[in-house]
């Protein structure tokens, strides 16, 4: 019998690895991707994974995207390519809430909220940045 434990650690930037929280790391990290959202309104989900392709892998950033979207700092919408139409058609205005179906392929990209920075800053009050060597 042994008197070891098997413990699991799912690597994250933002976590230290005893399993706490790197507040300043977490801070700037979610800073910085609502700030790239901000900048670029409706930026689609690929997009987001390309630009941050060489420094966080794409579970990390949906992670990311996931807490900014609980924060209500930023709303995940779906988009879908339009049926095709005819001249007889009746017009359909759709908005795709959830993906309903594997055989859909709905396109997913991010909006920013109005109060997003203040939503974000009630998370982390008294946090000092991350890089905050930089400006000394």
């Amino acid at each position: 019998e042994r008197d070891c434990e098997s413990v699991c650690f799912i690597g994250r930037p933002w976590r230290v690895v005893d399993g706490h929280l790197n507040l300043p790391v977490c801070k700037g990290m979610m800073e910085a991707m609502l700030y790239h959202i901000m900048t670029r309104p409706g930026i689609p989900e690929s997009s987001l994974l390309r630009h941050y392709q060489g420094v966080l892998q794409p579970v990390a950033v949906l992670e990311l995207l996931q807490g900014l979207e609980s924060l209500g700092c930023i709303r995940k919408r779906w988009l879908r390519k339009p049926r095709p139409v005819s001249l007889f058609s009746t017009p359909v205005v759709e908005e795709v809430e959830v993906p309903s179906s594997l055989d859909e392929s709905p396109m997913a990209f991010y909006e920013p909220t109005l109060d997003c920075t203040l939503r974000l800053g009630r998370v982390f009050p008294h946090e000092v940045n991350w890089n905050k060597w930089i400006h000394l």
